[in-house]
């Protein structure tokens, strides 16, 4: 693995990353054929490539604001390109996929909406003007999920590493019963959240003013452009996409507060999140990974926010996408990091909750460092 990198600064051409990921994938759906694997395929070769680079924890060079918002709005049309290409392959474009072309065709498509849409929608999704937070809810569309700001924001952001929490994994639980877990969840908690909010203001939660239901009618203008060019058979492996990039992105929210607990309302720390300070972790995800100062301030922008060394740490996220699909692994890798987060980061009360937690997950007190 190479050296720890730590001085100087991290170059921005790394943000440049997440519209790379779509254009190859765009890319290898044109192509057709076994080409169409090659979405789904660039994860383990990021995974590969970020942990042999090592961890950087350099803050970011200067990036000039108009860029940094442009690198986050350019998602929209190539993530909008990319589902038109997918219609077109599906449809008139059918002949070239043969055998296991339609499951590549169906993963690759599923992995790149989830993670060129996710990273700028959560970023875009914590700005105060309307535009940003438009095109942000855009991309939502795609994954499924209009309206996951709702909870994201006015949920997870203050429940974090709580039993309330969708977002935060149980020590012990296994990523796919979080997956299901924390997609079905997010929506309930979107939709009291909105329905809250609307009787604030007087008004029904079956108004058509509801943003649930303006992310439904957005996600069936999708499904009926996708018909109009692919047919049915478009439209069911559409909805399928969807489903498949929202359960993707879990992935990410199931590394990022593994196993962490937090008093109820107590403030949130430094040490409540975990951080995987990787170069193509941060620059394929916009910062998203730079986790813990992210908690402490949502107005940090992405390419302003600082790497904390001394937070609790992971591999890149990119790895651990992997590492989590196999279970045993994931306890392996997890367990002596939450000892050694109980010893060296926990308060005494969230070191009860976490004895708690890990007598819950049946595991026996582990004390090895990390």
């Amino acid at each position: 693995m190479a050296a720890h990198t730590a001085s100087g600064h991290a170059p921005t051409g790394w943000f440049a990353l997440p519209a790379i990921m779509v254009l190859v994938a765009l890319a290898g759906l044109w192509r057709g054929g076994a080409w169409v694997w090659l979405g789904i395929a660039q994860l383990p070769v990021l995974a590969l490539i970020d942990t042999l680079l090592g961890p950087d924890t350099r803050p970011r060079a200067a990036l000039s604001p108009v860029l940094a918002d442009l690198l986050l709005v350019l998602q929209l049309p190539l993530v909008m390109a990319l589902w038109a290409v997918f219609a077109w392959r599906v449809g008139p474009g059918a002949a070239a996929l043969h055998g296991a072309d339609w499951l590549g065709l169906t993963l690759s498509t599923a992995f790149v909406t989830a993670y060129g849409a996710l990273p700028a929608s959560h970023e875009l999704g914590h700005r105060d003007d309307a535009l940003r937070r438009r095109v942000g809810n855009l991309l939502d569309t795609f994954l499924l999920a209009p309206y996951g700001v709702l909870s994201h924001n006015h949920v997870h952001h203050l429940k974090l590493d709580t039993p309330i929490d969708a977002e935060t994994a149980r020590r012990g639980q296994r990523l796919y019963r979080f997956m299901v877990y924390m997609g079905w969840n997010r929506h309930l908690e979107s939709w009291r959240v909105e329905a809250a909010r609307l009787r604030r203001l007087g008004v029904s939660p079956w108004s058509w003013r509801s943003a649930v239901w303006r992310g439904f009618a957005q996600y069936a203008l999708v499904l009926t452009a996708v018909g109009a060019v692919a047919g049915a058979r478009g439209v069911a492996l559409a909805v399928l996409v969807s489903v498949l990039a929202l359960l993707m992105l879990t992935a990410l929210s199931y590394s990022q507060h593994y196993g962490l607990t937090r008093v109820p309302d107590s403030p949130v720390r430094v040490h409540h999140a975990w951080n995987h300070l990787y170069p193509l972790t941060r620059g394929g995800m916009f910062e998203i990974t730079t986790h813990s100062q992210h908690h402490m301030d949502v107005n940090v922008r992405y390419w302003e926010l600082t790497p904390l060394p001394d937070a609790p740490q992971m591999p890149s996220a990119w790895a651990c996408l992997l590492i989590a699909l196999i279970p045993p692994l994931w306890a392996r890798v997890m367990r002596p990091r939450l000892a050694d987060w109980d010893r060296r980061h926990a308060v005494a009360e969230e070191q009860t909750l976490a004895a708690r937690a890990t007598a819950a997950a049946g595991w026996a007190p582990l004390t090895e460092s990390v």
